[in-house]
């Protein structure tokens, strides 16, 4: 019998739970009420799912659900996973809804915060949404200003030769279908799309009975995994999905995927509503599919800045992580994007004229310098409040649904025409989190380049000349409000990199990262030029090092050549798993099993399968693992060089995580020891001039950088 015919019959209340007289009470056990639909606090669209345990000899009859004394009628009945019964109680207020269960003489009560089914919820108040995407993201036209559209319900079946086509009668099964080989069961896959938060969301099980009216849950295994699309943009539009479709493979092994338009950061590069949106998307699942027994996050680029971020400061929505070609986070890999644009500058300039390609990209810090020319192209318009507005680079991506409108110009910021337009930047896609800056009167922008050597490894090493480092220090300059390039280097305030830190816009390592097993798959492409250079994945590590110098147990990474992966793959997101999703399963479910009184180090360590290690796939497909594989030469480091990056040349460490740097005296740091050549009078005088504020000191704590201060934070 198919679950779905089973809660048809418990709905109907034909159906008893347990085997006790029907004459007799029910026992006044506990109901050990709880609510599945994840927080209490924090629902959505006026329906929560209860879960209770059943006291013995009860049946459907026996139950009530009442709010303020009164039963409520719209109740359905079905039995969990795990055994407990389920409650979906629909028609909620907005706001506290104080619910009671009664069962037989056992009464439990349970207070439910509703949000309405557009948010937001902790976000923050709405963001301009000009641009609705429904209907090119195969939904219908937008029903009102908060693009809303009815839900949509499509099947697509997997035939012998492993293509895909639509299921024009749920009813019929083709005669065609692959038969799954472990599960038996036909490969038809229910896709359903609807709009929550705004945000066109999807989700993809497998569905063996589509002509069932509710979905046939006997393929699925219990798992949901999270979907993350790449990029960092502000387009003011309801979006796109920047990913491919859910693994076959792993659909055929039962795992659920979800996703939404708010969870490609292209849209929106704004983690805070990327983890609302996730939040109201699992609630939706955990309602209509069932209550995940673990969710995994799955997304590479500004996917993996999400699974991160999320991770941190919404610790519980996701369990476990499988970022590939990572970033830590918006802020501070924002930082080397903005070096890029100004070093981009300072090439084209007269005072650059007799720099040879080698001294460029030993200041640039990377392999080639290519990548700082691709930040140039994709994401540095990001700082432009004139200019990053819209779909930018991904306008032209096969990869995007027909159909997708660009934003009008005409509601776009301009400093004379149009001050109160829409600003494109990125600080102002997250202005409900980053707050406004009293002195500019938008959204604060922590980037801060004062004190900064650029290129001061490249010095030290003999690469540029000591005058070639004064005129780049000298010429390189910063940014105004605007974006716009000027003169002077750009200060953030003291306050606004201290709410930076406090708020979770840095990855670091006191946090729940420490606590769940992430994989993190580098795929190395730095000697193409690419942005996802090898080094993030490094910093990551260092971030979430142990407070006695020990790698995090649960931080993994795997290394892999492009295999195939391109640029535009690397750049979407596209580049998945590889594998690691299964093996974070495993992770996952041997993880449950351990003593919770054990610290979550011991815990990670002692459930951590033998494939959940570091390890690498060379180039002549040979596989190498190991604790340490990457701390000396070797198979797994040799092949794969790292860079850099401009910061870490100009002498921050490999986290690269200091946003505004503490300073010295050119003197304390000639004392100091921080340079290796000797500076004549005259280059003393300008290096004096240059940095008449002193210079970086980053063995000490950053300026403001202070620790993360608690997590599901409302804004």
């Amino acid at each position: 019998m198919c679950r779905s015919f089973l809660w048809v019959l418990m709905i109907a209340g034909v159906m008893a739970i347990g085997c006790g007289d029907d004459d007799a009470p029910a026992a006044a056990a506990p109901l050990q009420l709880t609510v599945a639909s994840d927080r209490g606090d924090m629902v959505s669209g006026g329906n929560v799912l209860l879960a209770f345990e059943m006291p013995d000899g009860a049946s459907i009859a026996d139950i009530s659900v009442q709010r303020a004394g009164q039963d409520i009628a719209s109740v359905s009945y079905r039995l969990l996973r795990d055994g407990r019964m389920g409650a979906l109680v629909s028609g909620l207020v907005d706001g506290e809804n104080q619910l009671d269960v009664l069962v037989g003489t056992s009464r439990e009560s349970v207070t439910v915060v509703n949000y309405p089914i557009i948010g937001p919820i902790f976000s923050g108040p709405h963001i301009a949404l000009p641009i609705c995407t429904t209907e090119a993201n195969g939904l219908g036209p937008a029903t009102d200003e908060n693009c809303s559209a009815a839900a949509v319900v499509r099947w697509r079946y997997r035939d012998l030769e492993g293509e895909f086509h639509t299921v024009d009668d749920p009813a019929s099964i083709p005669a065609d279908v692959e038969i799954i080989e472990d599960s038996g069961l036909p490969f038809i896959v229910r896709e359903e799309s609807g709009t929550i938060n705004r945000a066109v969301y999807w989700i993809t099980a497998l569905d063996p009975d589509p002509e069932q009216s509710a979905w046939d849950d006997s393929a699925w295994n219990g798992r949901l995994v999270y979907g993350f699309g790449g990029g960092c943009g502000t387009s003011y539009s309801q979006g796109f999905r920047l990913q491919g479709d859910p693994s076959p493979d792993a659909l055929a092994a039962g795992y659920a995927f979800a996703t939404a338009t708010f969870n490609t950061l292209q849209v929106m590069c704004n983690d805070v509503l990327s983890a609302e949106t996730v939040l109201m998307v699992k609630e939706h699942f955990v309602e209509n599919y069932g209550v995940p027994e673990l969710t995994i996050g799955q997304g590479g680029s500004g996917g993996a800045i999400q699974q991160y971020m999320i991770g941190q400061n919404y610790p519980g929505l996701l369990d476990a992580l499988s970022p590939t070609v990572p970033f830590p986070d918006v802020t501070t890999t924002s930082a080397g994007v903005l070096d890029c644009s100004l070093l981009t500058a300072f090439y084209e300039g007269d005072a650059a004229a007799d720099w040879t390609p080698e001294q460029r990209v030993a200041v640039n810090g990377h392999l080639t310098a290519g990548t700082c020319g691709l930040w140039e192209l994709t994401f540095a318009p990001g700082v432009r409040a004139t200019e990053g507005c819209g779909l930018g680079i991904v306008a032209a991506l096969p990869t995007l649904p027909a159909g997708l409108e660009d934003i009008d110009q005409a509601l776009v910021y301009d400093p004379v025409t149009n001050p109160g337009g829409l600003r494109c930047t990125v600080q102002d896609s997250s202005i409900n989190i980053v707050g406004i800056d009293p002195e500019t009167g938008f959204a604060r922008r922590a980037w801060d380049n004062v004190g900064l050597q650029y290129g001061l490894a490249a010095l030290n090493e003999g690469v540029i000349s000591i005058d070639q480092f004064l005129d780049l220090n000298e010429e390189i300059g910063g940014f105004d409000v605007d974006g716009f390039l000027q003169a002077e280097r750009s200060a953030a305030s003291e306050e606004t990199i201290r709410l930076a830190y406090e708020t979770g816009r840095v990855v670091v390592g006191d946090s729940n990262l420490r606590e769940i097993p992430i994989i993190t798959t580098d795929i190395w492409t730095d000697d193409q030029g690419d942005i996802h250079d090898r080094v993030r994945a490094f910093a990551i590590r260092e971030r979430l090092r142990l407070d006695d110098g020990t790698n995090a147990p649960g931080y993994m990474i795997w290394t892999r050549d492009p295999a195939g992966a391109s640029l535009l793959d690397s750049f979407t997101g596209g580049v998945r798993g590889l594998g690691a999703l299964g093996v974070l399963d495993q992770w996952l479910t041997e993880l449950a099993g351990t003593d919770v009184q054990q610290t979550s180090a011991v815990r990670l360590e002692a459930s951590r399968p033998e494939e959940a290690i570091d390890n690498c796939i060379t180039l002549d497909d040979e596989l190498f693992f190991g604790l340490g594989l990457y701390d000396t030469p070797g198979p797994c480091t040799d092949p794969y060089p790292i860079g850099d990056g401009p910061r870490i040349v100009a002498g921050a460490p490999i986290t690269d995580d200091i946003l505004k740097c503490s300073r010295q005296s050119v003197a304390d740091a000639i004392a100091a020891g921080v340079y290796d050549v000797e500076f004549s009078a005259e280059q003393r005088r300008r290096l004096d001039e240059i940095f008449a504020d002193g210079v970086c000191d980053f063995d000490l704590p950053g300026i403001g950088q202070v620790p993360l201060q608690g997590t599901w934070r409302r804004y």
